[in-house]
Order: structure tokens, then C-alpha cells, then sequence
């Protein structure tokens, strides 16, 4: 599983650095450690397949994260909620309809978070009412570690930072487990 971190800078884009852990077999948890500055943390079961684990406005560097991941807790594509002449609608024109789904409080998209082909959008409550708060998210990014990148046979390559990494891991195409 991937574990994507976001920190939010102020007037700048923000900035995500990303981690892989594998959960053994029998093993129902993993446990992630991560000493970088954060606001917003997400895991990636599969390619496009997200969980919203946390949202914290204030940073605290000895915060203990326990979650379990419940169904609610994935971020859907909007072609699993939009009817598809919505979907097809240009950015601008679509994402005015995107604070509906967070709106739906008693149907099957009672929903975290949901992703388009560029941005990834969180609920946030304000007051009473449900607001979806979106960032730009490469869902395909290309992972060569800045070029430096000596994973093969098709594998990605992961920084714990995208600016000057500590460090770098590779993670395999499923076949080649």
C-alpha cells in the first residue's frame, strides 16, 4: 500500500511525499511511521483506489494515529456518483456540482473524500454545512526520483520528500511479487 502525506504550505501548491508498506500475510495492520510535517494523510490499496485516513489543521510531530479503515472511509471517482453528461463537462463548468455529494447524508455517498482526474477533494465541515475542499493530485505521477531512479521491470520509485529525499524505495509491478 502507498501512504501519501500532504502538507499544506501557505501561498504555495501542496507539497506530497509518499511511502509504501506491504501488510503481511495474515496481518490485518501496519503500522507507519513518518517524521515529516503533514496535514492530510491517505492510503492507496491499488492504483486509484484511495482511503482518507486524516485531516489535521495544526501539526503535531508526536501525534499517534490509530485507524481502522472502514468502506466509508474511500474516495470515490466521480463517474461512480455523476451521471456521465456531468462527468463530461469541462473542470470549470463540473466542479460547481461537486459540494452535492457531501450533501447526501442518507444515501450510499455519505462520502469522505472523491477524486476527478485532477484534484483530490475532502469534506469539511463548516458549520452546517459540508464543503468540498479540493487540492491538485497527481494520480499519475511519474516516479523516477528525480531522474535517479535504479528501480526495474516497470517499478515506481517513491521519495519521503519530493524537494531532497532521505530516501528512496521501489515498489513492483503486482506480477512480479
Amino acid at each position: 500500500m502507498l501512504v501519501h502525506f500532504i502538507q499544506v504550505v501557505k501561498n504555495s501548491p501542496p507539497e506530497r511525499a509518499t511511502t509504501f508498506k506491504t501488510i503481511p500475510i495474515q496481518k490485518d495492520s501496519v503500522t507507519v511511521q513518518w517524521s515529516r510535517l503533514f496535514h492530510i494523510m491517505f492510503v492507496e490499496l491499488s492504483h486509484k483506489i484511495y482511503y482518507f485516513i486524516v485531516a489535521q489543521n495544526t501539526y503535531n510531530q508526536s501525534t499517534i494515529i490509530n485507524k481502522i479503515i472502514n468502506p466509508s472511509d474511500r474516495c470515490e471517482n466521480i463517474n461512480e456518483f455523476f451521471n456521465e453528461t456531468i462527468v463530461n463537462w469541462h473542470l470549470l463548468h463540473r466542479i460547481k456540482c461537486y459540494h452535492l455529494p457531501f450533501h447526501q447524508r442518507q444515501s450510499p455517498h455519505n462520502l469522505s473524500c472523491f477524486y476527478d482526474d485532477v484534484h483530490l477533494y475532502l469534506r469539511e465541515n463548516y458549520g452546517n454545512q459540508r464543503l468540498a475542499n479540493c487540492f491538485e493530485f497527481e494520480h499519475n505521477m511519474k516516479f523516477d526520483c528525480s531522474g535517479q531512479s535504479g528501480c526495474e521491470n516497470g517499478a515506481r520509485c517513491f521519495q519521503d520528500s519530493p524537494l531532497c529525499a532521505q530516501t528512496s524505495i521501489c515498489t513492483c509491478p503486482e506480477c512480479f511479487y
